[in-house]
């Protein structure tokens, strides 16, 4: 049996948003069963972009009340994304900008100590 999550965002009231989780598993039949999904609110997002698209998103959090966080390489450490996230990480030490955002290995272990 094969088991699928499924994730969606959803407004809720009071303009708050969560995250649904849900498993959709198939039988040997090939049909598929879904469970309830679990509703779970967004509390931080990791932005791995640099620029107006970031400033954007971590507005948006700011607004929202979500915990922002953001990745760096050295050459960005005094560019707006960095400074207007609530958190900020430096990957790739030494590496280009380039390499240094497809450094994933580094941003997942990142991903793994803000959750």
């Amino acid at each position: 049996m094969s088991v699928l999550r499924a994730v969606a965002v959803s407004r809720l009231r009071g303009g708050s948003f969560a995250v649904a989780v849900g498993a959709r598993s198939g039988n040997r039949a090939g049909l598929a069963t879904s469970s309830a999904p679990e509703y779970r609110p967004i509390k931080s997002v990791l932005v791995a972009n640099r620029g107006e698209i970031a400033t954007r998103v971590f507005r948006a959090c700011t607004e929202l009340g979500i915990r922002s966080v953001a990745i760096y390489s050295e050459q960005d450490k005094m560019h707006m994304h960095r400074q207007k996230a609530d958190e900020a990480y430096l990957v790739g030490k030494g590496l280009e900008p380039v390499a240094a955002y497809l450094n994933i290995p580094e941003i997942i272990r990142y991903v793994c100590t803000c959750v």
